[in-house]
C-alpha cells in the first residue's frame, strides 16, 4: 500500500485564527502592530486573507486608518477585489469577530500552521531528492539541519513583519558590520580595512610569476594563530585553512613551506594541504565541477572544518569554458555548494590576469562573473626584483568593507621577515617620474609613464597633490583619455 505523502493530506491551517486576526483589526488598528511582531502575510492559509493583510500593513505605513469602507477602497483602487463575493467576505470579518481580547494568541496559531506547512513541503522535497540518482549527501544533510529552522522570527524585520523595510525604517536600522576573519592594520595593531570576510568569497589574481603562490601559502600558514602577521595583516582568532594546493608539484610546495616555517607562528592543527598528486606520484583529481569532486572536496572541508578554503589555481581545478558566461556561472553556482558545508567556510580562488596592467574590475582572465561572484578582489602587480628581493604591488577591492590602501609585498627569503607587507610609497620612483614626465604633463602622460591604469593613476595624481608634490597648470576639457588639464610639479618651471 503506498504511503500517504504531505500532498496526500491537508496542509495544517486554522481559518477561524486568520479571520480573528483581520477582524480585530479593523475594529481595533491598533492590533495590526502587534500582530506584525508575529506574523507576516504568507503566513496566513487563505490567499484572499493574505492579500488583505498585506494591504493593511501598506494602508498602516501610509497612515491611513484602517476600516470597511477605507480597505474595500484601497482593495479596488489596486484592482484586488475580484468580485462581490470578495467584498461581502470582508463585510462579514468585522461582525463575525467583533473583537479579540488576545490577538498575539491568534497570531501564534496562524504561524505555528504556517511553519508546519513550510516544513512538510520541504521534508517532502527532501525525500524526493534523497531518492534520485547522484544525490548529494552533504547538501541534504545541509537542508536536514535547515528544517530545524523553518520558523523564522519575524520581530525586528523591516519593522512592519516583512523582509522589506519601508524607507523611513530602512535608514533608520543600525546593520552589523560584516565579520572579517583576516584584516589590515595600522602601526598601532588597529584595523582599519577589511581583506577576508568570514562566509563570503575572493579571489587573488595577477600575471604568472607574480607572487600569488607565495602569498597563499603564507597566508595559510599564518593564520593559523591569532596575531599581527606580515606586518599588516591582523588575525583575531585562529582560522582553519584548507590549502587546495594544484598549481605546483607537491615537492616545490614543500620547498617554499620550509623556507617560512621557521619565521611564522603556527599552529599545525589550523591548516589542511590538499596537494596536487600523493606521496607515491599518484594525481589527485579535483577537477570540478565533477560530482566525485564536489563530493570529495565536501568530505574534505567537513572533516577537517575550514573556515577558509584556498583554490589554487582556478585553472586546475576546472574544465568549463570560464569564458562563457553559462558555463561559467553554473561552475561558480556550484561553487556555492561548498558554503553549505558546516562551517560555511570563505572561498578564494586564485587565478591569473588576461590583460597586463587592466584596471582591477577588468584584468581577471574569463567571465566577468568571476569579479561579480567575489566579495573580494584582490590584484597582484607591477612586479621588480632588486638584488634577489621580489616587489609586487597588492590593490585590494572590499565590496562589504572599507578598502585597504594599496600595499607593497615583498619576498625575501635570506631575512627573518620572509614575507611582509609595507605600505606603498606613493613618491617611490619620484625623480625617475619628474625625468620622464619633463616640465608639464597630462595624467595620460602620467599614467603611460607609470604603466598604471587610469583610475590608479588618478588616485595617485591626487595624493601627489594634496602632498604639495604637484600642482595644476591649466585646465582642460575632459578628453576620453583622462583629461587635457596638464600639471607640473612643485618647484619645476620658476
Amino acid at each position: 500500500m503506498k504511503a500517504a505523502t504531505a500532498l496526500d493530506k491537508p496542509s495544517p491551517r486554522n481559518s477561524e485564527a486568520e479571520q480573528a486576526i483581520l477582524g480585530t483589526i479593523l475594529i481595533d488598528n491598533k492590533a495590526l502592530s502587534i500582530a506584525t511582531k508575529v506574523i507576516s502575510s504568507g503566513d496566513f492559509f487563505s490567499s484572499t486573507n493574505q492579500k488583505i493583510f498585506r494591504r493593511m500593513i501598506q494602508m498602516q505605513e501610509s497612515g491611513n486608518p484602517i476600516d470597511i469602507v477605507t480597505l474595500n477602497d484601497a482593495l479596488q483602487a489596486s484592482n484586488e477585489l475580484r468580485d462581490a463575493q470578495e467584498v461581502a467576505y470582508i463585510a462579514q470579518l468585522a461582525d463575525n469577530f467583533p473583537r479579540v481580547a488576545n490577538v498575539e494568541h491568534y497570531a501564534q496559531i496562524v504561524r505555528r500552521a504556517a511553519a508546519l506547512r513550510r516544513i512538510a513541503r520541504a521534508a517532502e522535497k527532501l525525500m524526493n531528492d534523497a531518492l534520485t540518482n547522484g544525490a548529494d549527501l552533504g547538501a541534504l544533510q545541509h537542508r536536514m539541519r535547515e528544517l530545524a529552522t523553518q520558523d523564522p522570527p519575524i520581530t525586528g524585520i523591516g519593522a512592519n513583519g516583512h523582509l522589506s523595510y519601508g524607507l523611513m525604517d530602512f535608514l533608520k536600522a543600525e546593520f552589523p558590520s560584516p565579520e572579517h576573519l583576516i584584516e589590515v592594520a595600522n602601526e598601532k595593531g588597529e584595523s582599519i580595512a577589511g581583506l577576508i570576510p568570514a562566509n563570503l568569497n575572493s579571489m587573488i589574481f595577477s600575471m604568472p610569476h607574480h607572487l600569488k603562490s607565495y602569498f597563499t601559502t603564507s597566508l595559510a600558514l599564518a593564520c593559523t594563530t591569532a596575531g599581527i602577521k606580515f606586518g599588516k595583516l591582523l588575525v583575531k582568532k585562529p582560522v582553519r585553512t584548507l590549502l587546495i594546493q594544484m598549481e605546483d608539484f607537491p615537492g616545490q610546495l614543500q620547498w617554499r613551506m620550509r623556507q617560512l616555517v621557521p619565521y611564522i607562528d603556527i599552529d599545525p592543527k589550523n591548516i589542511c594541504i590538499l596537494p596536487r598528486c600523493d606521496h607515491n606520484g599518484n594525481k589527485i583529481d579535483v577537477t570540478l565541477p565533477s560530482a566525485q569532486s564536489v563530493s570529495v572536496l565536501k568530505r574534505e572541508i567537513e572533516d577537517f572544518g575550514a573556515d577558509l578554503v584556498i583554490f589554487d589555481v582556478l585553472r586546475r581545478i576546472v574544465n568549463v569554458d570560464l569564458n562563457s558566461q553559462k558555463d561559467s556561472a553554473e561552475f561558480l553556482e556550484q561553487l556555492d555548494g561548498f558554503h553549505y558545508c558546516s562551517t560555511n567556510p570563505h572561498l578564494m580562488l586564485v587565478h591569473h590576469e588576461n590583460r597586463k596592467e587592466a584596471d582591477i574590475m577588468y584584468a581577471s582572465a574569463g567571465s566577468f562573473n568571476l569579479p561579480g561572484w567575489a566579495t573580494v578582489m584582490i590584484q597582484f602587480k607591477r612586479k621588480r626584483e632588486e638584488q634577489g628581493i621580489s616587489h609586487v604591488e597588492v590593490e585590494v577591492d572590499n565590496k562589504v568593507a572599507q578598502s585597504p590602501e594599496p600595499m607593497r609585498m615583498v619576498l625575501d627569503l635570506k631575512s627573518e621577515t620572509p614575507v611582509r607587507l609595507e605600505n606603498l610609497e606613493e613618491s617611490a620612483g619620484l625623480q625617475e617620474l619628474r625625468d620622464a614626465l619633463g616640465a608639464d604633463w597630462t595624467l595620460r602622460d602620467m599614467a603611460e609613464a607609470m604603466n598604471l591604469p587610469k583610475s590608479t593613476s588618478q588616485r595617485r595624481l591626487k595624493k601627489f597633490m594634496a602632498a604639495g608634490i604637484v600642482e595644476k597648470v591649466s585646465g582642460g576639457k575632459r578628453g576620453r583619455q583622462g583629461g587635457l588639464a596638464r600639471f607640473k610639479f612643485v618647484g619645476e618651471g620658476e
